[in-house]
Parts: structure tokens; C-alpha cells; sequence
């Protein structure tokens, strides 16, 4: 028997897969959360999704298996040669990932830049779309220019 309740509400807006998860991790059985992982990155491995956004809007509360699940999925997203981004965390939220070095932190491996809006992060991934430059350019734009919120992964 599952939950009528989803763990997490999936759309896809071009190649972005957006899940909305819908409430604390607690609210859920293990079985049905360790399926809502598996489902998510199922639909990551299809060949028409490239970038994960992760929407915080209907999540006041995670938990330690929650950042491990994020982790994971950005890597997949990241492993098909796309990007994972975060919008609207909470307050709460955001001091949370910062506590756990996992926001706006360079000296870890593996960090987020949160966006406010839905619509701001899939405009950032979609400018990932443009066709490449033939040659870089002679200065490299500053760090903030590309909308932030990307995963970011050390080499």
C-alpha cells in the first residue's frame, strides 16, 4: 500500500526535469521515498533530459538522507552532461545547506547557489542551449555573470 501523497511532483519544462518534493522525507515510508529517488533518476537517464532543477517551494523540512539524495541526483544530471540547480529554499533552508558547507561554499567539492524563482533557474539553464563559441573569449566573464545556482562539482 503507498501513500496517496507523491514524495515528489514531477514536469518537464525542454530538457530540465523539475521535482517539486512535497513534503518532509518524515512524512513518508522509507520504501516509498527510496522509489521517489529511483523514479527521479530513472527520468534523469532518459535521453530528452539533460538538467535537474530541484524546487523547494512545497519543502519546509529536510533531512540528512534528503541532502544525500540531492547529491547524488545533481552527480547523475552532472554525469549526462547537464546541470542541477535549487529554487525558492526557505530561510530555514538556506541556513541549513550553508551550515552544512553545501551553499555558495568554493573550498568544498560539491556546492549549490540557490535561485529565488523557478522561472530564473530554467532561464539559466536554458541559456546553456545557445551554440558553442568557436573560440573562448579573451577575458573570462566574472563568476557571477551565467545566473549562478549551478552544482558545482571540482575536477
Amino acid at each position: 500500500m503507498t501513500t496517496e501523497k507523491q514524495v515528489f511532483e514531477y514536469e518537464q519544462d525542454g530538457d530540465v526535469l523539475v521535482v517539486t518534493p512535497t513534503g518532509s522525507l518524515m512524512e513518508f515510508r522509507d520504501s516509498d521515498v527510496r522509489e521517489a529517488y529511483n523514479e527521479t533518476y530513472r527520468l534523469l537517464s532518459q535521453d530528452d533530459v539533460r538538467h535537474l532543477l530541484l524546487d523547494f517551494s512545497k519543502l519546509s523540512y529536510f533531512a540528512s538522507t534528503f541532502v544525500g539524495m540531492l547529491i547524488r541526483l545533481a552527480k547523475k544530471a552532472r554525469q549526462g552532461g547537464g546541470e542541477a540547480v535549487l529554487c525558492k529554499l526557505s530561510d530555514n533552508m538556506r541556513d541549513m545547506m550553508k551550515t552544512l558547507m553545501l551553499l555558495e561554499n568554493t573550498k568544498t567539492d560539491f556546492f549549490w547557489v540557490p535561485f529565488n524563482s523557478r522561472e530564473e533557474a530554467i532561464a539559466a539553464l536554458h541559456k546553456d542551449r545557445a551554440p558553442p563559441v568557436e573560440e573562448p573569449p579573451a577575458t573570462p566573464p566574472p563568476a557571477a555573470e551565467g545566473g549562478g545556482g549551478w552544482a558545482r562539482f571540482s575536477q
